[in-house]
């Protein structure tokens, strides 16, 4: 076998090789988050949900990592988001049981439709990303109270 040769089958080992890693890689950092949604008051209308990865996506409330829409069929539901890397996110969820998309409010601005957010949060109005955001580094379950 002369040099050149060699050097060609190392070379092509050693690109297998990294490239065999940059996948393992990419395996090991996709992640599951089940979201159990319970307390949901009214059995009609949908589940809106929406996983944010960071704080100004999540205050604008526009471009969420993941979104769900789901029947409300009963008073708890299990939604499954996966694919998802390591980082911080937070959800937020609403009631829509009329069906026009948009949490429905009262005329002192308080919702008329159920909501919740990741880690419970928001008690006394919207949660703030650092409230409702935790940690994702592997595997996880949340539940949200709806409100």
């Amino acid at each position: 076998m002369t040099k050149r040769t060699l050097s060609a089958i190392l070379g092509a080992g050693l690109a297998c090789l990294l490239l065999s890693a940059g996948t393992m890689s990419a395996e090991i950092q996709a992640h599951t988050l089940t979201v159990d949604i319970d307390n949901i008051q009214v059995q009609t209308g949908a589940l809106m949900v929406e996983l944010y990865a960071n704080a100004e996506d999540y205050a604008a409330g526009h471009n969420p990592s993941a979104s769900m829409i789901k029947p409300v069929t009963k008073t708890e539901h299990r939604l499954v988001f996966s694919d998802l890397a390591d980082g911080q996110y937070a959800v937020k969820v609403f009631h829509d049981e009329n069906g026009n998309h948009s949490l429905d409010i009262n005329m002192l601005g308080v919702p008329s439709e159920g909501y919740g957010f990741s880690n419970n949060a928001g008690s006394f109005g919207p949660a703030s990303f650092k409230d409702a955001s935790f940690s994702l580094q592997a595997d996880a379950q949340i539940t949200i109270h709806i409100r």
